[in-house]
């Protein structure tokens, strides 16, 4: 029998202003803003991430836009390819022509899919192996639950799971979500967010210290 105490692990992570991206991710056309990020052998294409929004292992993000602090687990797929099921062939030699001999690239279904944006809101959380599909909204600080299949979008602070994705609950009550929303601590700048960040702790005593 032997006893292993600990084999590659890593130190204790602190992130940097600028974009903390493992060298085996796959960046292209994404801004990125501070204190974000991207674990391994995520691919990342045409998106939008927020400050202290993360990616852990193997994602697969393209034409997305996500806001601050937004939590997404291994495995995640936003916006994943659309095939065209209405004609005569799903298969993609129809829109990808130069990869067979076929002619030019058909660039307009392409513009098709950029068009479909997932849109995701500050404080989401994204759990294990979730697919959302394009042209869907997140609200702000909704939880969707590992393995589900979005398809349409999801209200702010809802909880949702399945496939397709369903609402089973809200994280609060409404007054305590308009209170939320009122605030908008994503929004604070680091200072407030580092001198009030015992404050999170207690929803009661956030929002009655914080709320305007």
């Amino acid at each position: 029998m032997y006893k292993i105490e600990s084999l590659n692990i890593k130190e204790k992570k602190v992130l940097t202003k600028e974009p903390n991206i493992d060298s085996t991710s796959t960046i292209k056309d994404c801004s990125f803003g501070e204190y974000i990020e991207i674990a391994s052998n995520n691919n990342i294409q045409d998106t939008v991430i927020d400050d202290y929004s993360y990616t852990s292992e193997h994602c697969q993000i393209i034409h997305s836009t996500i806001k601050k602090f937004v939590n997404i687990a291994s495995y995640v797929r936003l916006n994943p390819s659309q095939h065209p099921m209405s004609w005569a062939s799903q298969h993609h030699m129809q829109y990808r022509k130069e990869m067979f001999g076929f002619g030019i690239d058909d660039e307009s279904f392409f513009d098709w899919r950029k068009e479909r944006r997932v849109e995701v809101g500050n404080d989401v959380w994204i759990g294990h192996n979730v697919v959302i599909m394009g042209d869907v909204t997140v609200g702000d600080g909704a939880g969707i639950g590992s393995s589900s299949v979005v398809t349409k979008d999801i209200p702010p602070f809802a909880i949702v799971v399945g496939n397709p994705a369903r609402i089973i609950r809200y994280r609060f009550d409404e007054k305590t979500i308009e209170a939320l929303k009122t605030i908008a601590w994503w929004d604070w700048d680091y200072e407030k967010i580092k001198n009030s960040i015992d404050d999170f702790k207690s929803i009661e005593l956030f929002i009655e210290k914080y709320k305007k």
